[in-house]
């Protein structure tokens, strides 16, 4: 699990059940970043409108959704306060991604009590990473469930986050060594993939020790009893190295910028892929 951090003017998820954002980019990029099953924390501001008694403190954390969500679908005019639009009653957080469960830490402590150092500037309009000794501190913080409300607009967000829940997808992180409770080595054989959706000119490319079994988490996120197609392995190239893998998916990906679309997936002929292909080997 990674935990994420941003500021914020209050915590209030039974009324406010969303992530939210003033730009698309900052949005998406979360939702890139993170995998089912990720969580976000919320410290206040240290000064107004954030209410004195949250200023600094950790205020509570959120499971983070997977679909992207516009904010005034969500949270009505009767939540919505005046300090939320600014000096051109624009709104100032148009872009969100639903709670998926939230938590209230009781008592709130300070952020300093619990983090090594203060969050970087841009962690107001962004989120941002913690370390793993951050995110372990969070996590043993006592805290309190809230109680999300029911809402139509946040039904199918819901859904989506049951369905990726139960295949815990990866996002396409670089590798690295590391251990903790577990371990993980990246110098393990390991395969630069393409996945082709069904006879479409759609591909995902990406990197795994197991292509076989990375094939079978993608699939099962495809409601089959609508869309009859599903994703096939294409191509894949073996490497000596989990980092050999990524790097080669990194320069295919690199080399089809122009037909980037969502994440790791590309719009082309199969010429153009396969010639990608030869040039992410080196060949």
């Amino acid at each position: 699990m990674r935990i994420f951090i941003t500021r914020v003017w209050g915590f209030d998820p039974e009324r406010w059940p969303v992530i939210t954002f003033s730009l698309e980019g900052n949005r998406d990029r979360l939702l890139k970043e993170s995998s089912p099953g990720d969580r976000i924390a919320f410290v206040g501001t240290l000064r107004e409108p954030t209410p004195e008694p949250m200023r600094g403190k950790l205020l509570g954390m959120a499971e983070i959704g997977r679909i992207p969500v516009e904010t005034v679908d969500v949270i009505g005019d009767d939540v919505r306060g005046l300090h939320d639009y600014d000096e051109e009653g624009q709104f100032r957080w148009p872009k969100a991604i639903p709670m998926v469960r939230a938590w209230r830490f009781t008592p709130p402590p300070m952020l300093l009590d619990v983090l090594e150092e203060q969050l970087p500037y841009h962690a107001t309009s962004q989120a941002v990473t913690l370390s793993r000794v951050d995110a372990e501190a969070v996590l043993k913080l006592d805290t309190t469930p809230a109680a999300l409300p029911e809402l139509d607009s946040l039904a199918n967000a819901k859904l989506l986050d049951q369905a990726l829940a139960a295949g815990k997808p990866t996002t396409g992180p670089k590798p690295s060594s590391w251990t903790g409770e577990a371990s993980r080595d990246v110098d393990r054989d390991a395969f630069t993939y393409a996945f082709r959706f069904g006879y479409s000119d759609v591909w995902k490319i990406g990197h795994a020790v197991d292509v076989n079994d990375r094939l079978k988490q993608v699939n099962c996120h495809i409601p089959t009893e609508v869309i009859p197609e599903k994703w096939n392995a294409q191509f894949r190239q073996r490497w000596n190295s989990e980092t050999d893998a990524y790097e080669m998916e990194q320069r295919v990906l690199k080399t089809l910028e122009d037909y980037r679309t969502e994440g790791e997936r590309v719009r082309c002929s199969e010429e153009a892929l396969w010639s990608a292909w030869l040039k992410g080997i080196g060949a």
